[in-house]
């Protein structure tokens, strides 16, 4: 019964220096690739919201600019900001944020097709609200987005 045990240790220790093998030539790739990524400044989209959103900006380089690695509930919330320009009186269409959303699903500006949930995330969030239905203006707490 030994015997077999040995066979049993020898080949799961093969297994495990193969994957190790494997796990460190993906690691050195991934290092490789984060590097160049920490040199594409990110320090700058933290200086981006530091300031005062620019809302004169179209809204393809608004969206681009203030975007960054937000979820989709801020997104949703910056989105309306945009439309609303920033006025918290202002309401504004689900339907006009949805339609303008998925115009730019591409990677550089939203990234994803546009999802009812994001609008009640952003609802309980108290950064957005929806005086009747269908219908959101922003709420005073909604720049939090922005941190």
């Amino acid at each position: 019964m030994r015997s077999g045990n040995k066979e049993i240790n020898s080949f799961v220790a093969e297994q495990i220096i193969q994957a190790r093998v494997i796990l460190d030539r993906v690691l050195k790739h991934l290092s490789a690739d984060a590097s160049s990524a920490v040199t594409m400044a990110p320090k700058q989209h933290d200086q981006k919201l530091t300031g005062a959103l620019d809302f004169s900006m179209p809204i393809r380089a608004f969206i681009k600019k203030y975007s960054g690695r937000m979820s989709g509930p801020k997104k949703f919330t910056l989105m309306l900001a945009y439309l609303a320009k920033g006025n918290l009186d202002k309401e504004i269409m689900l339907t006009d944020i949805e339609d303008r959303w998925n115009r730019m699903t591409s990677k550089s500006l939203l990234g994803m097709k546009f999802n009812r949930f994001y609008s009640s995330q952003a609802k309980e969030n108290d950064w957005v609200h929806a005086s009747k239905q269908g219908s959101y203006h922003l709420r005073p707490n909604w720049k939090s987005i922005l941190t």
